[in-house]
């Protein structure tokens, strides 16, 4: 009689699926009474926390790490950024058809509105490498190189252009931040055609 229960007790506990983690149930592919082998039976998604999975250019590798701060805009809410941080990269670039891609996870900030966005949401993901704030800029256009890594400009003084040799930050596409050697309100010129 005890092994028969026993038995009737095993037989009982495999009938139940326990789940690894707490979280909302997004799919289920069984029915009652459907027989359990192996393989996936159930999703279940933490929702706590919002995450963004993020592709970017495999030109943007050295832009991405983690811990980069992030803004996103979300397509339904396209009035609304919102803040995150990168949690993770992939160590190799995620190919899929015939691109390769930087793969990373974001990890949004709680936002103090909330939003009601469902699972699969698209949106637009801003990776920030470098920021400066209260910097004086340049047109890149200025930066003259002197040596590998070194730069000048060209500034106006009594109306001649004279070369100055200034620490460049960070710079994108247009500008070029500059730590010292200049000061906001400077004049600079982009030629040297008038300095011999």
């Amino acid at each position: 009689a005890q092994l028969s229960l026993k038995s009737a007790e095993d037989n009982l506990k495999e009938t139940q699926l326990i789940a690894p983690i707490s979280g909302t149930v997004m799919t289920l592919d069984l029915t009652l009474g459907d027989t359990v082998s192996s393989g996936t039976v159930a999703t279940i998604a933490d929702l706590s926390t919002p995450y963004l999975e993020v592709y970017l250019d495999a030109t943007d590798w050295e832009n991405v790490k983690v811990d980069y701060d992030t803004e996103v805009t979300f397509d339904a809410l396209p009035d609304n950024k919102y803040t995150g941080k990168v949690t993770q990269v992939d160590p190799g670039l995620y190919t899929s058809g015939n691109t390769s891609v930087v793969r990373a996870m974001v990890e949004l900030d709680p936002p103090t509105d909330g939003f009601n966005l469902p699972t699969g949401s698209t949106a637009a993901v801003d990776v920030i490498a470098g920021q400066a704030r209260n910097a004086v800029l340049v047109p890149i256009e200025a930066l003259h190189e002197t040596s590998p890594g070194n730069y000048a400009v060209f500034v106006l003084e009594n109306g001649k252009p004279r070369l100055r040799v200034v620490e460049v930050g960070i710079q994108d596409t247009l500008y070029a931040e500059i730590k010292s050697g200049l000061q906001a309100g400077e004049v600079i010129t982009t030629g040297i055609t008038a300095t011999r």
